[in-house]
C-alpha cells in the first residue's frame, strides 16, 4: 500500500536527520567532542559561492598599484574603502555605519614628546628609564623650575586617611607614592584586608585630586617604571597613535600634568641622604593616619613640550541582518584589514597577501551571507562583516571600534578575524592544504570545537596550533585586530598562513596568491561563522584568559 505523499516526505526527512545525526555524532567522536543537539541549516550551496576565480579578482585589485598600498589616511586607503564599499552595495547590503553609508569614519591621534625634560639640582634623568610621562595625559607644560616639592605621602584625600590635611599646594609640585598605604601584614588601612581601593587602581584619581587643589605637577614614585611602560605600551609605542573622537574631551581634561618616577629620582628630590626617603615614607605608611604633608627643599626643572597629529581614515562595514526576530540582536563580526603600509617613492607595498587576501575573504564570505539571507534560509544572528584600517599603525581601526562601536560588544558573540591568508608558508610547502587557527580555544571551548567540527565535515584542511601555544615568541595572538575583542572577553579566532620572505615588502605581490588556499580558508571561517550565527545559544566564554 502506497503511504500518503506528506507522510512519505516526513519519515524521508525524519531518516535523513537521523542519517546526519549519526554522522555528526561519528565526527565529534573522532575529534573527542561534545556531542552536538542541534541541527543547521544547509550551508554548502552558499559555500561554494566562495571561489579562487572571485578571490583572484578582488586581489588582483586591492593589491594593484593603483590602490597605492593603502596606507591609511592616503588616497589609496580612501580608493581601497570606496572599492569594498562598492561591494557590499553590489550585494544590496544596507548602509548602516555613519551618516548610513558603508564607513565608520575612525580618528587617530599620536602625541609625542617634543622637548621633555627632568632634572634635580645637576642631574638631568632619563625619559623612560628614570621616569616615564605619558603624553595624553598631561598638557603643554612650560619651563617649570622650583625650589621645594611638598610630599603628600601618598597623595590621597579619604573618609580614613587624608594626606594633605589642610596644607596649601597651589602652584606648587607635589611628591607621592603610587597605591595606598599597608601594614605590616600587608593589609590595606583603608579597606582592613588585601584588596585595595581605587587609589592604588586608578592612577588618574590622584591625578585629579591634585588638580582640584591647585597643583602645578605631580611626582608619582612607583616601584618599577617598566611596569608603567608595559601598562602604556601602545601609547609609548613608535607609532604612538591612539583612537580619538573629534567631540571627546582631551585625556589630560582635569588632571594634573603627571610623572611616574623612580625611587633614584625620589632619592634625589629628598636629599643626598636615602634615610631621609625612607623615614618619610615609614611616616606615611605606619602613621598613615596622622600624616602631615612635608616641605622639602630642593631644586627641580621640568619642560614637557608636545607634537600632536591627527589621522582620519575608515573601517567600511557590510552587515547582513539575522532573520530570527529575537537573536537578530546578537552579532558574530568577521573581519580583516585591509590597509598596508603605503608608497615610498616610487616603490609602492601592495599589500596581497597582508592583507587584501584576508579582506578578498571577507567579502566573498559577506556575499555567501547575504544570498543564503536573500534565500530566506539564513543567518539567524546578524553578521558584522568589517574590513579595518590603521592595523598597520597598532590594530587601531579594531581598536577604535570596539571603543565605538555600533552594535553592543554585550551582544557581540565573537569574532573570526582573516589576516594572510594568500600563500603557503615553508613549514606546509609539500601541503598547502592546512591553516594556521590562533585563539580558538582560549575563551571558549566551543569556538574551538564548532571550527574543529566545521573543518572536520567540510574543508579537511590541517589545521596547525604552532601559534596558539601562549609561548611562542612570535605572539601572533596579539598582533591582529581579533586581539581587541579578545581583550573585552569576546571569543576570537585568528586564520593565518604563517609568514614568508615577502611579509612587509615590496614583493607581496598579487602573482604570489593562491587563490585556491585562500578560497579553502574562507570557506572554514563561513562554515564556522554559520554555526555561530544559527545555532540555538550562543557560545559560552568559559575559559578564563
Amino acid at each position: 500500500m502506497r503511504l500518503p505523499l506528506v507522510l512519505a516526505f516526513l519519515l524521508a526527512f525524519y531518516a535523513s536527520i537521523r542519517a546526519q545525526r549519526t554522522y555528526d555524532d561519528s565526527i565529534t567522536r573522532s575529534l573527542s567532542l561534545r556531542p552536538r543537539y542541534y541541527q543547521l541549516p544547509d550551508a554548502r550551496p552558499f559555500a561554494a559561492t566562495i571561489t579562487p576565480e572571485d578571490i583572484k579578482r578582488l586581489v588582483d585589485t586591492l593589491a594593484s598599484d593603483a590602490m597605492q598600498g593603502r596606507e591609511t589616511g592616503t588616497e589609496g586607503q580612501r580608493r581601497a574603502a570606496a572599492f569594498i564599499a562598492a561591494q557590499f552595495e553590489s550585494m544590496g547590503l544596507p548602509p548602516i555605519a555613519d551618516q548610513k553609508t558603508y564607513f565608520q569614519n575612525i580618528f587617530l591621534k599620536r602625541e609625542n614628546w617634543a622637548d621633555l625634560e627632568l632634572t634635580v639640582y645637576d642631574t638631568t634623568f632619563t625619559s623612560r628609564k628614570d621616569y616615564v610621562a605619558l603624553p595624553a595625559y598631561s598638557a603643554d607644560l612650560p619651563t617649570l623650575k622650583a625650589k621645594e616639592v611638598i610630599f603628600v605621602g601618598y597623595g590621597i584625600e579619604d573618609r580614613k586617611i587624608n594626606h594633605y590635611a589642610n596644607a596649601n599646594v597651589h602652584g606648587k609640585v607635589v611628591v607621592f607614592y603610587d597605591g595606598e598605604p599597608t601594614d605590616e601584614n600587608g593589609l590595606s588601612l583603608l579597606t582592613g584586608n588585601e584588596s585595595r581601593t581605587a587609589w592604588s587602581v586608578d592612577w588618574t584619581r590622584k591625578a585629579k585630586l591634585a588638580a582640584q587643589k591647585g597643583a602645578a605637577l605631580a611626582l608619582i614614585i612607583v616601584p618599577d617604571i617598566s611596569h608603567v611602560m608595559r601598562a602604556n605600551r601602545r601609547q609609548l609605542s613608535l607609532w604612538g597613535w591612539t583612537p580619538s573622537s573629534p567631540v571627546a574631551e582631551p585625556l589630560h581634561k582635569g588632571l594634573v600634568n603627571t610623572i611616574f618616577i623612580t625611587q633614584r629620582v625620589a632619592d634625589a628630590l629628598f636629599g643626598q641622604k636615602s634615610e631621609k626617603a625612607a623615614e618619610i615614607l615609614e611616616t606615611a605608611t605606619k602613621k598613615a593616619t596622622s600624616f602631615k604633608p612635608v616641605k622639602i627643599k630642593t631644586r627641580i626643572t621640568v619642560r614637557m613640550r608636545k607634537e600632536v597629529q591627527t589621522l582620519e581614515g575608515a573601517n567600511v562595514v557590510g552587515f547582513i541582518e539575522g532573520l530570527d526576530p529575537v537573536l537578530k540582536n546578537e552579532y558574530v563580526v568577521i573581519s580583516a584589514h585591509y590597509d598596508h603600509l603605503g608608497a615610498s617613492g616610487d616603490i609602492i607595498y601592495n599589500g596581497a597577501d597582508d592583507n587584501a587576501s584576508g579582506t578578498s575573504c571577507v567579502i566573498e564570505i559577506a556575499q555567501a551571507f547575504a544570498q543564503a539571507r536573500a534565500a530566506g534560509v539564513g543567518p539567524r544572528r546578524s553578521v558584522v562583516c568589517i574590513l579595518f584600517s590603521g592595523e598597520e599603525k597598532g590594530l587601531l581601526g579594531s581598536r577604535f571600534y570596539v571603543e565605538f562601536p555600533l552594535f553592543p560588544l554585550k551582544n557581540t558573540i565573537a569574532n573570526l578575524n582573516i589576516d594572510m591568508v594568500g600563500r603557503v608558508d615553508s613549514r606546509h610547502a609539500n601541503n598547502p592544504n592546512y591553516v594556521y587557527i590562533i585563539g580558538s580555544n582560549r575563551l571558549s571551548t566551543e569556538l574551538h570545537e564548532i571550527n574543529e567540527f566545521a573543518n572536520a565535515v567540510y574543508t579537511q584542511l590541517e589545521l596547525d596550533y604552532k601559534y596558539n601555544d601562549p609561548r611562542d615568541p612570535n605572539r601572533f595572538y596579539e598582533r591582529s585586530d581579533h586581539y581587541n575583542f579578545a581583550e573585552r572577553n569576546i571569543p576570537a579566532i585568528f586564520y593565518f598562513n604563517g609568514t614568508h620572505a615577502d611579509y612587509h615588502k615590496p614583493t607581496d605581490t598579487a602573482d604570489k596568491i593562491n587563490a585556491e588556499a585562500a578560497a579553502k580558508r574562507a570557506q572554514l571561517a563561513f562554515y564556522t561563522a554559520w554555526d555561530l550565527a544559527n545555532r540555538p545559544s550562543r557560545i559560552v566564554v568559559d575559559v578564563k584568559n
